[in-house]
């Protein structure tokens, strides 16, 4: 047998290395196959889609509920997760939302040597409207607090203390307090919904505010609701179906789509 120099035994191996990972980089930025002719989506319909959930419970095609964000697909400049720095505190909202109740919940991500945060609001030229130390990684924006106005936008951010080493703040995110029109279109939907069953009637005032794409509405009724009822299923469902529609919260999602999953498992 012929024995080949060293330098073209080497040659030979780099070009099949090369040529193999260009065949995988290749097929894996091959384009989906295009959707057939005539298809059409509604700007609000729950058209299905494979929202991308890392680590989910199990499979799920999750409903798109395109619309939450004003500004686009929701996605935060900085994903909850590993990745994150272990003292900056993120914003669980969209980046721009729109908002019913004049008395929000906004909600942000936990760490762990967190003790009080402040929690501020500004208006859109960045004058300070409010601000408190909270506890926790919630806060009920209170009716004692100076009144939102209808049809003006506002931005909140939370800090935390890292005491002489200073201070780490969230990303500012902002919301639109509906019009004064907005508010009685769907005060009239909610109206309409009414029910003998406190659950029922909840659960679908929920929906409405779900289908109107008010994220810190529908967030805070399914949590109220799920206080109330935490065995049911649906609630968790739904609400994580919500919490996949932003990357910033797709742990939540995570955690709400298994909470169902044992529920679900547990019923006869």
């Amino acid at each position: 047998m012929t024995k080949l120099p060293l330098v073209a035994v080497l040659t030979v191996s780099i070009v099949t290395a090369f040529w193999a990972v260009s065949t995988e980089s290749a097929e894996a930025q091959a384009p989906a196959s295009p959707p057939p002719q005539g298809s059409t989506q509604q700007p609000k319909a729950d058209a299905k889609k494979d929202v991308s959930v890392k680590n989910a419970p199990r499979k799920r095609v999750v409903s798109d509920l395109s619309g939450f964000d004003l500004l686009g697909s929701g996605k935060q400049p900085i994903v909850v997760g590993a990745t994150r720095s272990l003292t900056r505190p993120t914003a669980l909202a969209p980046h721009l939302a729109r908002v019913y109740e004049l008395t929000p919940l906004f909600s942000w991500s936990s760490t762990p040597d967190s003790g009080q945060v402040l929690f501020v609001l500004e208006d859109e030229a960045r004058r300070q409207i409010f601000q408190k130390e909270v506890q926790g990684s919630s806060f009920r924006y209170p009716g004692s607090a100076p009144p939102l106005e209808p049809g003006k936008t506002y931005f909140w951010s939370v800090a935390i203390s890292l005491g002489s080493l200073g201070s780490v703040q969230s990303d500012r995110v902002g919301f639109l307090v509906l019009s004064p029109a907005e508010r009685k279109a769907i005060e009239k939907e909610v109206v309409q919904v009414s029910s003998a069953d406190a659950y029922r009637q909840a659960l679908d005032r929920a929906r409405v505010l779900t289908n109107h794409r008010l994220w810190y509405d529908a967030i805070a009724a399914y949590t109220d609701l799920i206080a109330r009822f935490p065995k049911q299923a649906v609630l968790y469902e739904e609400r994580g179906t919500i919490y996949a529609q932003i990357e910033a919260t797709h742990a939540l999602s995570n955690q709400d789509f298994a909470r169902a999953d044992t529920l679900t498992a547990k019923q006869p």
